[in-house]
């Protein structure tokens, strides 16, 4: 039964990923953890390359996919596979060359160089005078957009200045924006032409045909809050992969270990979810006892949002075993179980449902950490 569950969860998964991340069964991979990191324009690497830190330049060849997350993103080299960046301040430079996508989350941001396939940028500040010959998408609060985009263009913004060309149509939903319209190949979609699509169709098609007109345009507002919430999460489930690997794992094994710490997990995450107030009452009836209740109140918060990365590293984990994946890939298993969960949770009723089991087993799993934690510290000291 548990293999049929994670074929279905792995094929969920392929449908939401399939040109965007796939999983090589004998991919290597090489990872850099420190303050400063270069990679010298003579330097090849023939892996993946993962860097985290408080700056980094890539100015070598990555015959694989790139992942950089740090203060400082400068990237000039050229990336055979995908790009992940997230940072402060990102520079994708002019002799930047990316075969693949582009994934970047910052909050300055400046793309110069070639992407040969899609973009995809979310920024506070987002300036584009790069070539795109994908689809280029951004949110942000500021963009200005100078290259050229060989496909679509769609922007989320408060304002937003395109001067390019845009061989395909241009999405604009954004507050003040300006376009030269006769650089765009295909069409431009402002908020005032979607309203007057949406009224001239609530105009002409019946009642049942009118109300599918309104949820065309929720979806569009949905997908921009599932790309920024896969994204956010993204981005703390991978520091939490960083900074405390060994009590991710530990958590982790309270989970997908068996079957049964999986029902443990389940069974006392349940309990805690739903008789943890009465502790904390308490405290906080006895005045005395008001910080310790603060200490509990923000532990369960901070479970209850991100326990669930524990959970999708989980569930990847047992997808890549069930491909014959033995080493634990962190990364890849991350990224699947992200897929599977913003998927499942698209589903109405089933979602909710999902979200619920998410959050009891993981808050089962955490709490059975700290307790066989707390014993062992016991038993060091009574031996002392």
């Amino acid at each position: 039964m548990k293999k049929i569950t994670y074929i279905i969860l792995a094929s969920l998964f392929a449908l939401l990923f399939t040109g965007v991340v796939y999983i090589k069964r004998s991919e290597a991979a090489e990872f850099a953890f420190q303050d400063k990191y270069v990679l010298d324009e003579e330097t090849t690497v023939n892996d993946n390359l993962y860097i985290s830190g408080g700056s980094s330049v890539i100015e070598g060849t990555v015959n694989g996919d790139l992942f950089s997350m740090g203060g400082s993103i400068t990237l000039n080299g050229t990336i055979s596979g995908d790009v992940y960046l997230f940072g402060q301040d990102v520079i994708v430079g002019q002799k930047a060359q990316i075969n693949g996508n582009l994934y970047l989350l910052g909050y300055k941001t400046q793309v110069s160089g070639l992407v040969s396939n899609n973009s995809t940028v979310i920024a506070y500040s987002m300036i584009n005078t790069g070539i795109t010959e994908g689809d280029l998408t951004t949110v942000s609060a500021d963009s200005v957009i100078s290259g050229d985009i060989f496909d679509d263009l769609r922007v989320v913004s408060s304002t937003s200045s395109v001067t390019g060309n845009v061989k395909g149509e241009a999405i604009m939903l954004a507050g003040t924006f300006d376009i030269d319209e006769t650089k765009v190949g295909n069409k431009v979609y402002d908020k005032e032409t979607i309203n007057q699509i949406a009224n001239i169709q609530n105009y002409d098609l019946n009642k049942k045909e009118s109300s599918l007109g309104p949820k065309e345009v929720s979806w569009g507002v949905k997908l921009n809050s599932i790309l920024i919430g896969f994204t956010g999460l993204l981005i703390a489930g991978t520091v939490l992969i960083f900074m405390a690997p060994h009590q991710t794992n530990s958590v982790i094994k309270k989970i997908s270990g068996s079957s049964t710490e999986l029902f443990k997990s389940l069974g006392i995450g349940c309990l805690v979810l739903f008789f943890s107030w009465v502790p904390i009452l308490f405290l906080l009836i006895s005045i005395v006892g008001i910080p310790l209740a603060g200490i509990l109140i923000a532990a369960l918060i901070f479970t209850i949002i991100f326990g669930g990365i524990w959970v999708e590293l989980s569930i990847g984990k047992e997808v890549l075993e069930l491909f014959k994946v033995k080493e634990y890939r962190p990364f890849k298993s991350f990224l699947i179980g992200r897929g599977v969960t913003t998927i499942i949770r698209l589903i109405p009723i089933i979602g909710g449902i999902y979200n619920f089991l998410v959050i009891t087993v993981a808050l089962g799993a955490f709490v059975r950490l700290k307790h066989e934690q707390f014993e062992k510290t016991n038993f060091q000291i009574s031996k002392k």
